[in-house]
């Protein structure tokens, strides 16, 4: 299962963004083993994408690839692992959404994550230390 950052959801629903092309491709190849999507980047896609049209293309993508949401129900174990994650990378300021995509990767070793953003290349890590499996490129 792929699990979606922010970035790729809005290249996908807007055709301005630097990465549109690329997602839409991305799109295609990954969609065979199934995609999900945490309420975090979804409610960071929302803010980027503000205009209804767009919003409308995020809704008819996650529905037309049937979505899966994770965690399918959060628990305060799991807040409680996001909170520790942010605190252990406190000095590299990330946000909600990582400590999630993190704590998330960390719980299912068969999860690999699509995200454009290089600090999951670079930096953040699960919470065990080990790398985040992200999709190829």
């Amino acid at each position: 299962m792929i699990l979606v950052d922010t970035g790729p959801l809005v290249a996908i629903c807007d055709p301005r963004d630097a990465h549109h092309a690329t997602a839409v491709h991305d799109l295609d190849r990954l969609l065979p083993s199934g995609l999900a999507v945490c309420e975090a980047a979804l409610v960071e896609a929302v803010f980027h994408l503000s205009a209804v049209s767009q919003r409308r293309r995020l809704q008819q993508l996650l529905e037309e690839v049937d979505a899966a949401s994770l965690p399918p129900r959060p628990d305060a174990g799991y807040w409680g692992d996001v909170f520790d994650w942010l605190a252990k990378y406190a000095d590299h300021e990330p946000d909600w959404t990582d400590g999630c995509l993190a704590v998330l990767s960390g719980r299912d070793a068969d999860l690999r994550l699509w995200t454009y953003d290089a600090e999951f290349r670079t930096i953040w890590r699960r919470p065990d230390g080990s790398a985040i499996p992200l999709v190829k490129r």
